[in-house]
C-alpha cells in the first residue's frame, strides 16, 4: 500500500452513516485519511491520523479516494458538476475513485467517458454489511473494474473486510444488487409467511423457530437493502429485462392497506 500511496492521504467523501465508518476505519489502521463530510453525514470521531477537509482537497491531494454516495446525482455533481470540474478538477496523475454508492452499466459508462479524459480511473465497490461491520473490518466488499486500479484500491479496501473480485467496471454494483433482490424477495416471503402463520393459530415462538435457518436473511441494513432492489430494478429496466423484479417498498405498502 506504501508504494501505491506514496506517503500521501486516502481520501474519504460521504454523505451517509457509511462514508464516516470507512474513514474512522481507516484512521485506526493508523493511515492518515482526508473525509469530506456532506450534507447529511453524521458526527464523526476525528483522531491524529485523520483531518477535516472538503472535497477539492481530498481531490488535489489524495492518489486514491472512496466516494460512499448512493445517489447518482448526487455523485455526478461531485465529480463533474454542470460542466464545471468539482472533485476531478486537479486530480493527483492516475488518481483512482472508488464508487460506493449504486450504479447501473450506463450510469457507469457515462460517468468514464468524462473520468478518462481527467486522467481519473473510476472502480466499483460495495459494502456487504452494515457501517459497525465497516468500522470493525469485518464487511465483505465487493470490486469491479481495470485490473490494475482494482490492485490499489484492494489495498485500501482490504483494511474494511474481506474483499471479492467480481470483474468489470460495474460488476460490483451489479452483484450488490441482485443480492438485495434476492434478499428483499427473502424478506417478503418471510413476511408473508409469518401473517399466514398467524392466521393459522401459531404462536410467534412457534414461527420464530421453524422459519430460523441458515437460509434466512443476511443482516442488512433496511434502508440498504431497497437501495440494493432498487438498483436491481434499474439494471433490468436498462437491459430490457423483466418488469417484475420485486418492489419491496410497494410490497410492505400494499400488505399496510390490506391490513387498515
Amino acid at each position: 500500500m506504501g508504494q501505491a500511496l506514496d506517503n500521501r492521504p486516502i481520501g474519504v467523501i460521504g454523505n451517509d452513516e457509511f462514508g464516516s465508518a470507512i474513514a474512522e476505519r481507516i484512521a485506526a489502521c493508523r493511515f492518515r485519511t482526508m473525509y469530506a463530510a456532506l450534507a447529511g453525514s453524521p458526527p464523526v470521531t476525528y483522531g491524529e491520523m485523520q483531518e477535516r477537509a472538503n472535497e477539492l482537497s481530498v481531490a488535489a491531494e489524495c492518489p486514491i479516494v472512496l466516494a460512499a454516495i448512493e445517489d447518482t446525482e448526487t455523485f455526478r455533481q461531485l465529480v463533474i458538476g454542470d460542466g464545471e470540474p468539482r472533485v476531478t478538477s486537479s486530480p493527483q496523475r492516475g488518481t483512482v475513485l472508488v464508487d460506493l454508492g449504486a450504479r447501473t452499466p450506463r450510469e457507469f459508462q457515462a460517468l468514464v467517458e468524462v473520468l478518462e479524459q481527467r486522467n481519473v480511473t473510476l472502480v466499483d465497490a460495495a459494502l456487504i454489511g452494515g457501517p459497525e461491520a465497516t468500522a470493525h473490518g469485518h464487511a465483505k466488499i465487493l470490486l469491479g473494474g481495470d485490473l490494475a486500479a482494482v490492485a490499489i484500491a484492494e489495498s485500501v479496501l482490504s483494511l474494511l473486510g474481506n474483499v471479492e473480485r467480481t470483474g468489470p467496471l460495474g460488476s460490483a454494483h451489479a452483484a450488490a444488487a441482485l443480492m438485495g433482490y434476492v434478499e428483499a424477495a427473502h424478506a417478503v416471503a418471510r413476511e408473508e409467511a409469518l401473517a399466514l402463520g398467524s392466521a393459522c393459530g401459531l404462536s410467534p415462538e412457534t414461527l420464530q423457530r421453524v422459519l430460523s435457518s441458515e437460509s434466512s436473511p443476511r443482516e442488512l441494513n433496511v434502508v440498504q437493502l431497497a437501495r440494493r432492489a432498487a438498483l436491481a430494478r434499474r439494471i433490468a429496466r436498462d437491459r430490457r429485462g423483466s418488469a417484475d423484479i420485486i418492489n419491496l417498498a410497494a410490497e410492505k405498502n400494499a400488505r399496510n392497506r390490506e391490513n387498515r
